[in-house]
């Protein structure tokens, strides 16, 4: 019983940190013009352009770094 529980544990650590590694995250630009960091993709149908790397960024340092990094006047302002 011990052995399954510590093989439990270590399965979900090693699937977390899986899952971790593969967040992106982006820059989307709203209907409006403002801009922002998000953690997922926004969808064709939802009006949000994705600006910057449209692979998205491995971290939200990155992501946010890349966002104080665009043309002055390319959104209207910045949320988050």
């Amino acid at each position: 019983m011990g052995k399954c529980a510590i093989a439990s544990v270590l399965f979900v650590a090693l699937a977390t940190s899986a899952l971790a590694a593969g967040a992106k995250y982006y820059l989307e630009m709203d209907t409006v013009g403002n801009c922002s960091v998000v953690d997922s993709k926004p969808s064709a149908s939802s009006g949000m352009k994705i600006i910057g790397d449209k692979g998205g960024y491995s971290s939200k340092e990155d992501a946010a770094k890349a966002l104080k990094g665009l043309p002055t006047g390319k959104c209207k302002g910045i949320v988050g």
